[in-house]
Formats: C-alpha cells, structure tokens, sequence
C-alpha cells in the first residue's frame, strides 16, 4: 500500500484507463471527473479490472495525492449511469476519509495482538531436555490469554468500524449524486450477485 494505490489495483489485475477502449469507460471517465468535483476532490486515477464480471469497485491509495479508483467490467455492463455513479461516489468516500488508511491501521493492530498469541504459544510450548515444560509456562499462557482475548475484540470492532465506514460511505453517495436510487440500485444488484455466489462490496 505504501507504494501506492496504483500498486494495489495493478496487484489484483487492474488496467489503468488511460484512453477509454468503448463508451462505457467513457462513461466511467466522466462519472469519476462528476463525482470528483461533487467531493471536491482531484480526480484520482481509474483502473478497469477488465477480467471480473462481477459488479464491485475499490478505492485504495495511503494518501489522497496517490489514491485510486478500480470498478469491475461487470459492474461497466451490469449498472446503469445513476448506479455507476452511486458506486464511484461510494468509493470517493473512502478516499476524503481515510478509509483505506484506517483499514490499514486497524489490520496492524489486529495482528499485532495475534503475533502477542503465538508468542504466548511459543512460550507454552518451550521444554527442556528432559521433556519437562519451562519456567515460561505461566507466561506463555498469559500472553495467549491477553492475545486471544485482544485479538477477538479488535476483529469486532474493526467489522463495527468497517460497518460505519460502509454506512457513511452510502450517505455520501447520496449527498454527492443527490439520487438515493443510485447507490440504492446497485446495492440491490450487488445483493442479488451475492446470493449467487457472485462479489463483494468494497
């Protein structure tokens, strides 16, 4: 993610849309350049991942200067103007508030405390020759009571903090677009998609 959010769309297959191939990248272009000025924001750079059909978009970056936005093909083919929209204004969301970089910071935090358990299993696990466990038996299985017990209570309130971040982003959507049915179309696609075995929101 330091590298970029350029990097992370590249990573996952992404193309950067430079010259529109077709009228729906077009489209794509020109709902990025609406919504940017809707947020107030610089356009960041567009990424097509061409190869995913379903419908689903990311926007990553650290920084807002290196920030981008990734929508699938499928979501280009499947969604009308006021969903696309609804979508990009989703993702410009995450961009103006740091989404990406609260994600990041929680997802080390998380991990932190589980690296605090296996330290604690590590500990547990030490014996000597003779096959006897060590001194730092105690320890070990305090470490893991404090990493498990952390550990649980960070992935809930990183899927509470997730779940706001989500919920604000439709808001924005709205406030940007000023069309509820937008984002709203695309979620009731993007919820049929899933009972299908299809993507996820991002």
């Amino acid at each position: 993610l330091r590298r970029g959010g350029a990097h992370v769309a590249e990573m996952v297959g992404g193309r950067e849309l430079l010259v529109p191939r077709d009228a729906l990248e077009r489209r794509l272009r020109n709902v990025v350049e609406e919504m940017a000025i809707a947020s107030g924001l610089r356009p960041p750079r567009i990424f097509v991942l061409a190869g995913d059909d379903s419908i689903n978009a990311f926007a990553a970056g650290w920084e807002q200067n290196d920030s981008v936005v990734a929508v699938t093909r499928g979501a280009l083919e499947r969604l009308n103007r006021d969903e696309l929209q609804g979508v990009v204004a989703h993702e410009f969301s995450h961009i103006l508030h740091g989404d990406a970089r609260l994600n990041m910071r929680l997802i080390g935090h998380v991990w932190g405390l589980q690296l605090l358990y296996m330290l604690g299993r590590d500990l547990f696990d030490v014996t000597d020759a003779r096959g006897r466990r060590s001194v730092f038996v105690v320890m070990g299985l305090g470490l893991m009571a404090v990493g498990s017990i952390g550990w649980l209570a960070g992935r809930l309130l990183k899927a509470a903090v997730s779940r706001q971040r989500e919920f604000l982003a439709d808001a924005a959507a709205v406030e940007y677009t000023r069309l509820k049915d937008g984002i709203g179309g695309a979620l009731r696609k993007i919820a049929g998609q899933d009972g299908q075995g299809g993507g996820v929101r991002s």
